[in-house]
């Protein structure tokens, strides 16, 4: 039975989103290209493809915690390095998902956004000098309203809102 066009059509369009995403991920995610047993400290040693190599001890990974040093020895790197496969414990991670897990915390993002704001480009520099020449960085937008203003002074505001009350009673009590 032959397959109807549209079926056709639905599927090239599938295969082209899903190329372009397995395209992004290999680009964009954490890759392993080995993954070696570290019996001397009890760790798993991920090289990963753009040359960074993370040292995670076993641990903290869950589905090793239990599992014997031979067991977790023969690890295997699964595809384009976005897994790990363990096939006596049958046990597969993401390494995406492992590097993710282990610079998760908040100092990590901290320390990440810190470095990132350290480095200078000539878009950064053409962009700041744009805007000292208008007077500064630019405003965020937002009204200033009286809600966003700095309170002033509360106790002159307790007198004001005193005299009016008291005017507003036709009573004058200084």
């Amino acid at each position: 039975m032959a397959m109807p066009e549209w079926v056709k059509k639905e599927l090239r369009s599938n295969y082209a989103r899903a190329t372009r995403a397995g395209r992004w991920a290999a680009k964009m995610e954490p890759r392993a290209a080995t993954a070696t047993y570290r019996a001397r400290d009890n760790s798993l040693l991920i090289e990963l493809t753009n040359g960074a190599a993370i040292t995670i001890p076993v641990k903290l990974i869950p589905g090793l915690k239990r599992a014997a040093p031979s067991e977790i020895r023969s690890v295997e790197v699964l595809g384009r390095g976005g897994g790990l496969h363990w096939e006596r414990l049958d046990i597969d991670l993401s390494v995406p998902a492992l590097v993710s897990s282990v610079f998760a915390g908040p100092e990590w993002m901290a320390e990440l956004g810190r470095i990132g704001g350290t480095r200078s480009s000539a878009a950064k520099a053409a962009a700041a000098r744009r805007n000292g020449r208008k007077g500064g960085r630019p405003a965020t937008g937002l009204p200033r309203t009286r809600a966003h203003r700095a309170p002033r002074n509360r106790r002159a505001g307790v007198q004001r809102e005193k005299r009016r009350i008291s005017v507003l009673r036709g009573t004058t009590g200084h």
